[in-house]
Order: structure tokens, then sequence, then C-alpha cells
């Protein structure tokens, strides 16, 4: 998103260890640790993400990287409805700790609720939770799609309307 400069000026910004383990041109492990993950998004929201409208525009690429082109084939043809069954499956693929917990609330709304993971205490990363889970509904078959936070200690609670 940010060309060559960008990349360097957020590789930079990362602590030395994370740097040293990520940012290479090595391929990198199938697991990261979720620190260095929380390490590259604060990189980001501190370098060339600082404007809210393009760091949500970086957390969108994030996920289209990390769904693919079948995920995001059945993902046009879902609807929230169908997809939220499978959220918890969607999680694990993603991450080897934490559970996501799916909830109807009515016919336009749902909620997701993340617990026993690190993002739920970051206030960025959940911040990038409730933006990832919102932009994955959007790619469903549903239309204006709003997240709304719900402040909870120990769970990190998204609730999603759509028209």
């Amino acid at each position: 998103m940010w060309g060559n400069e960008g990349v360097r000026r957020i590789v930079e910004a990362l602590p030395s260890e994370v740097r040293e383990r990520t940012a290479s041109f090595l391929p990198l492990p199938e697991w990261l640790p979720v620190d260095d993950l929380i390490a590259w998004h604060v990189a980001v929201k501190d370098g060339p993400g600082q404007d809210d409208t393009i760091f949500k525009q970086h957390v969108h690429v994030t996920v289209d990287q990390g769904f693919g082109k079948v995920k995001r084939l059945l993902l046009s043809i879902a609807t929230p409805h169908t997809l939220a069954p499978r959220a918890a499956a969607l999680w694990r693929d993603e991450y080897s700790s934490g559970r996501l917990e799916a909830r109807p609330v009515d016919k336009r709304c749902v909620t997701l609720t993340l617990s026993d993971h690190p993002f739920v205490h970051h206030p960025l990363m959940r911040s990038v939770i409730a933006e990832a889970y919102r932009y994955i509904v959007s790619l469903t078959s549903a239309k204006i799609v709003t997240a709304e936070l719900l402040s909870k200690p120990d769970e990190l609670t998204v609730r999603m309307r759509w028209t």
C-alpha cells in the first residue's frame, strides 16, 4: 500500500526482535506469534496508517490476503447468518488461540465474541478485529454493514447490523 519507502518506515518502527523474525525476504513460518502481528499493526498505525480511513484500508488488504480467492467466492454467496456458524472454524484457520463465538440477534444483526486471546486486551487490535469482522460481513450478500464494539473487560464483542 505504501511502496518501498513506507515499508521501510514500518519495518524500522518494529521492535528489533520482531523485525529480525518477520521483516526479511525469507519465507515466514506458518504461524507467527500474535505479539508480532500486533507490533506490525502498531507500526502501521504509528506510521503511514495514521489516518483512520487509510488504516481501515490496511485492515481490508490484510483480510483479503488472508482469505484467498476460494474463501472470497464463498463469502460472496453467503449471508451473515450462514457465515456466523462458521466463524469459529474461520478463526481457527488463522489463529491457534482464542475462542470466537457467533450469536444471531435478529434478522439483520449478529454478535461475534472473542475471548481468551491477546487482541481482547489491546485497544488498537480491538478496533482492528472489529473492522475485520465488519469487512468480512460486508463481503457477503449483506449491504451497509455497521459494527459496534461492546465494552466487556475480558471479551471483545462486536455487534454487526446490515441492510
